[in-house]
């Protein structure tokens, strides 16, 4: 398995407030979103407000691993709904991680994380 980082006290914990942007859509994050606790809005955001609301996470939780595993940017933006406690862990270190488990269970992490990006790019795309 993917270790959490709750069990890695190099991974700091951030506080982010209610209304905080943790992601923006299309954006090539350099570390993977844990959410320890807190939820965290995902959706599409248009000047500056959530237009589209998706769906919510709620800690914990890894927010974008999908996309880290895949290489590609955020599909969505992702706002704090409340105030959160979440990790940023490098996207090297989580590839490392990835890397470590067997190589079915990384083919099958890999195709459910692409179906989820499929669906997520395609539910942002009939918003348009």
């Amino acid at each position: 398995m993917i270790p959490t980082p709750t069990s890695d006290p190099s991974a700091q914990i951030e506080v982010a407030a209610a209304g905080e942007v943790l992601r923006e859509r299309h954006q090539q994050p350099a570390s993977v979103l844990y959410l320890d606790s807190g939820r965290v809005l995902f959706g599409v955001r248009e000047e500056g407000v959530m237009r589209h609301q998706l769906g919510s996470f709620e800690g914990p939780v890894w927010l974008d691993a999908a996309a880290a595993l895949l290489d590609q940017p955020s599909p969505v933006d992702m706002v704090a709904d409340t105030r959160v406690q979440l990790r940023r862990i490098p996207v090297d270190d989580f590839r490392r991680s990835f890397d470590g488990l067997p190589e079915a269970a990384q083919d099958l992490l890999r195709d459910m994380a692409a179906g989820y990006c499929q669906q997520t790019e395609l539910a942002v795309s009939r918003l348009a």
